[in-house]
């Protein structure tokens, strides 16, 4: 692993740059965005309501969530490529942020498809084998995502105490 880390070094230290500044842009779009919605009640981008709940959680889940796995990815790699470099607070709760971003993705299913079929239809007969598939569709690829980012968590758990056993045996 070492000699793949020497060889690549160069092309890491720009991965880790571009992830950072990819990162931090989303997250300061985000930022601007939720703040300029919250001071123009709701003008800015046109939302009443329960639309507000949706362009916020959008912003959550398309934005920020994604900007800090672009984050602890940088982290990740630079802990990979530097010697002397500690993990940062991202990389050492990274398991718990994607555990939090499964729970967060599930609890969004739930609100955007099971919560407003209940609400819209709630006489299930009324409701239609065509939006059934489309529930069941949403509900299989929400199992995939939060599958994906517990594992993703669980590699991560484990991974770091070899990488930082590997950096003080060299």
């Amino acid at each position: 692993m070492n000699e793949f880390i020497e060889k690549n070094r160069r092309l890491l230290r720009i991965y880790c740059i571009a992830a950072r500044i990819i990162g931090w842009c989303i997250l300061l779009v985000a930022a601007i965005m939720i703040i300029a919605e919250i001071l123009s009640g709701g003008r800015f981008i046109g939302a009443k309501g329960v639309e507000r709940l949706y362009m916020l959680e959008g912003l959550l889940l398309r934005y920020m969530l994604p900007a800090f796995l672009a984050l602890l990815v940088a982290q990740f790699i630079r802990y990979l490529y530097e010697v002397e470099h500690q993990p940062g607070w991202i990389l050492r709760y990274g398991d718990k942020i994607l555990y939090a971003y499964a729970v967060i993705v599930i609890l969004n299913n739930i609100w955007q498809h099971l919560f407003y079929i209940i609400v819209r239809y709630s006489d299930f007969v009324k409701f239609g084998t065509s939006k059934l598939f489309y529930v069941v569709l949403a509900v299989l690829l929400t199992g995939a995502k939060a599958l994906i980012l517990v594992g993703l968590a669980q590699i991560l758990r484990r991974i770091m105490p070899v990488i930082e056993e590997s950096k003080t045996l060299v």
